[in-house]
């Protein structure tokens, strides 16, 4: 019972990760004239690895080879697909080059995830690309770069590999780079200040040359009196609000991508607020400095890039617009972390392994594995391998454990 809940326990954590890595198939690694992993749906024609001799817009040495003879499907064994795939990844990426054919223009890419390389129906079609985002006239010989959104499908995604159908009758064509976007986590946001804490009238700490030179008191909204903001005034130029900040543990200003917060000019007479630049002192060092035209009278989100700026855990941060006639209010002074993927290094090149009739077939050369059944049992174990052989197997579902260099793959196989 422990082995058995300890290799499905290492199975969903494999799922979790196979699912957002990043996935991009290139041909770069394949034999010219092998199948590079993809088969023709249906007979509908033939696919094979070429040198790909249309270099302008696409680098590649080698690319898939696709003659379509009848509406042909192209099933990409080394490219598996989750059940709801539609929330781990963001988008498909492909490139197309027409080179031939009776029937290439206006066309529609189909898109299908098939238990199998002969199952292409209506049950296994999530989406669709329409003309508009293929080509209209075709143009010989040019790579298009062509984008699916997972937002558009019209379905769950269900589990099986990649099919994309470039519906045509007689089309000639090269397929690259075929790539599966994981989605990106939401940025994790940090309010430093929306002052609905304070209490009216609270004044806070200001960077200024003196103390009559500046001031910060916590009022009413000038548009919203049930909430509150910041008013500032300013007698003297680089003054600012200082805000003392303690991030969560283990980060610092280098985690977070940008600083963002909102300015109300209060123009009246004696003010001097627009085209002013918006200051930002991180430990008493100027790190932005960006002019600013200014909004009259009314709130304007402002956001800059904190790219290039450190601290430690806990910093000063002053922030304050430069003029000696200042008269403004701030309010939902925020940090956004940087977007994260959640992926880890051993996860960019994941471990893809699809059935074929007598082996499990391996999308990379693997240094060891071993095989286990469903009861934690190890019945068969190598190394260098890039195929296992299956021929003794009995039907059912076995669990793989991998390992390139320092990289460890555990993933569940149905033969």
């Amino acid at each position: 019972m422990k082995k058995t809940l300890l290799f499905i326990s290492l199975f969903c954590l494999s799922l979790y990760a196979s699912a957002q890595a990043p996935v991009k198939i290139t041909f770069e690694s394949d034999a010219v004239g092998s199948a590079g992993g993809a088969t023709a749906v249906w007979s509908a024609g033939s696919v094979d690895v070429v040198a790909n001799t249309y270099t302008t817009g696409n680098p590649s040495a080698k690319a898939l080879h696709v003659l379509n003879t009848g509406y042909l499907g192209v099933y990409f064994g080394n490219i598996p697909l989750p059940a709801g795939a539609e929330t781990m990844y963001s988008k498909i990426k492909v490139k197309y080059l027409i080179i031939g054919g009776t029937d290439k223009d206006y066309p529609l890419l189909e898109i299908f995830s098939a238990p199998n390389n002969y199952t292409m129906g209506d049950p296994e079609k999530f989406g669709e690309v329409p003309w508009a985002g293929l080509w209209g006239t075709a143009e010989i010989g040019v790579w298009k770069t062509v984008e699916f959104a997972f937002a558009n499908v019209t379905k769950a995604v269900p589990a099986g590999n990649l099919i994309l159908k470039l519906s045509k009758s007689n089309t000639e064509y090269l397929i690259d780079d075929v790539e599966l976007v994981p989605s990106v986590a939401p940025a994790p946001v940090i309010t430093l200040a929306d002052f609905e804490a304070n209490t009216i009238s609270d004044v806070l700490p200001m960077r200024r040359w003196t103390p009559t030179d500046a001031s910060a008191k916590v009022e009413a909204n000038p548009t919203v009196a049930s909430e509150k903001s910041v008013h500032i005034l300013a007698t003297n130029w680089n003054s600012a609000l200082k805000l003392n900040i303690a991030l969560p543990t283990g980060k610092t200003i280098a985690d977070y991508e940008t600083l963002s917060f909102d300015i109300y000019l209060n123009n009246i007479d004696g003010t001097d607020n627009v085209w002013k630049n918006i200051e930002v002192y991180v430990d008493d060092v100027k790190k932005i400095d960006k002019q600013s035209p200014g909004v009259a009278n009314a709130w304007e989100a402002k956001s800059y890039s904190l790219e290039g700026i450190t601290s430690a855990n806990s910093l000063v941060m002053d922030i304050g617009l430069n003029t000696n006639k200042g008269n403004y209010y701030l309010d939902n002074i925020k940090i956004t972390e940087k977007a994260s993927t959640g992926i880890s290094p051993s996860a960019v090149n994941p471990l893809f392994v699809y059935s074929a009739s007598n082996a499990f077939v391996l999308n990379q050369q693997v240094d060891t594995y071993e095989l286990y059944n469903v009861q934690g049992s190890r019945i068969s174990a190598g190394r260098n391998a890039s195929s296992i052989n299956t021929t003794n197997l009995g039907n059912g579902i076995y669990i793989l454990k991998a390992s390139i260099g320092n990289d460890k793959f555990v993933t569940k196989l149905l033969k």
